[in-house]
């Protein structure tokens, strides 16, 4: 029987900026990561400029799916 776990996001996307803040990354390497797929960011639709905010939600999904 596996155990039920319980995970909360309380930021499902926070500012570029602060991703980089709390995890020490490089602007520029975020925004590298961004462009070859491995940062996911919320999608911006027509506003290409807007600010950039990064998926906290799917950067979890995607940790949790390589854990065995």
């Amino acid at each position: 029987m596996r155990p039920n776990i319980t995970i909360i996001i309380p930021e499902p996307y926070i500012p570029l900026d602060e991703y980089c803040r709390r995890t020490g990354t490089n602007r520029e390497t975020a925004k590298n990561l961004i462009e070859y797929g491995k940062l996911p960011i919320k999608p911006k639709g027509k506003q290409k400029n807007g600010l950039i905010e990064v998926n906290m939600a799917a950067l979890t999904v995607w940790a949790l799916s390589e854990c065995n």
